[in-house]
């Protein structure tokens, strides 16, 4: 009876063992580069990947610091999946033009998500006595404490050609005894509330948290952008913006600047399935990512769809033809 009884389980436990269990199959992991965690882009693709991670379980994402100039290089060559970067940016880098020293044809945009405006925050004592713009800047016997940003961002990258236009670069700024502090958008705001610095600059949408902070914390205003300075920067493909006066605490006038549009984007290699559900999950999921961030409100399938001069990725042109955008 007891070596009956052992064989029976011996047997049942043999088929146990020959029933097949389903296949369990690991999400896709992938990361998206965006720019300083405190700015436009770190809260948008940290909300985009909380939503993703949440509403679906077949790719998983994570985000990483980088910036608007740095992305289209990185994703190009393979260092992250996805990234955050500038209309212009993109164009120059698929043809290998300047400040990219190599062609990436093979990245494609995804969304055009907000539109950026080059911000010039100055303390109003400075810009009350008479450093207005960046030609006063240069001009200053004073050495002055500025905040062109963090390397690599879309906001450094057109301080740079700022700097080298008037004074032919950074250097030449420092042997004059200037301080330049090449923080990302939270350490700049923070550096010009405790007056380590009297000018900053973020390349950003309309508003921005870091800035907003900045404002409430010590007397600001922007800076006026010269002719000058605006007829060079547009010859790089930027575009004219305003910052609407009343937007931040202190700055009653509309400022005019120069932006450009920002996106997300990616290579042709990234699948069709992977964008179309990114996008499907995003759209279908917008009143959540109101809540992240202001340019939501205005995101729709039509702007998102917006032709830029960068070539559409497969799965973004099939999300939106079904949901007429295109």
């Amino acid at each position: 009876m007891r070596y009956t009884a052992i064989a029976i389980a011996v047997v049942v436990g043999v088929s146990l063992a020959n029933i097949s269990t389903p296949a369990y199959s690991a999400p896709k992991q992938y990361t998206l580069a965006v720019g300083s965690l405190g700015g436009t882009m770190g809260r948008l693709g940290a909300g985009l990947s909380n939503l993703q991670n949440d509403k679906q379980n077949k790719y998983k994402y994570s985000i990483t610091p980088g910036g608007g100039r740095a992305n289209p290089a990185r994703v190009g060559g393979g260092g992250a999946d996805f990234g955050f970067s500038f209309s212009n940016m993109l164009k120059a880098a698929r043809k290998g033009k300047f400040p990219y020293k190599k062609a990436y044809p093979d990245l494609r945009m995804i969304a055009q998500f907000w539109q950026s405006c080059y911000h010039q925050y100055i303390s109003k004592e400075l810009y009350n006595s008479g450093v207005k713009t960046w030609d006063d800047i240069i001009a200053s016997k004073k050495p002055l404490k500025i905040g062109p940003s963090k390397k690599g961002t879309s906001s450094e990258f057109i301080s740079s050609l700022i700097v080298k236009h008037l004074a032919g670069g950074y250097k030449k700024l420092e042997d004059r005894g200037y301080k330049l502090l090449f923080a990302g958008a939270g350490g700049s705001s923070r550096a010009i509330s405790s007056r380590q610095i009297d000018m900053y600059v973020h390349n950003s949408g309309i508003p921005n948290g870091a800035g907003v902070r900045a404002h409430l914390s010590r007397d600001l205003t922007f800076m006026d952008m010269s002719d000058n300075v605006k007829k060079m920067l547009l010859k790089h493909q930027f575009s004219p913006c305003t910052i609407p006066g009343g937007t931040y605490k202190g700055a009653k006038e509309d400022k005019h600047s120069v932006g450009a549009h920002g996106m997300l984007f990616t290579t042709k290699q990234m699948s069709t399935d992977t964008v179309y559900s990114f996008l499907k999950v995003a759209h279908g999921n917008v009143k959540t990512l109101k809540n992240v961030h202001k340019v939501f409100k205005k995101w729709t399938p039509k702007f998102a769809a917006a032709k830029l001069g960068v070539p559409m990725h497969p799965g973004a042109i099939k999300y939106y033809k079904e949901v007429g955008a295109r």
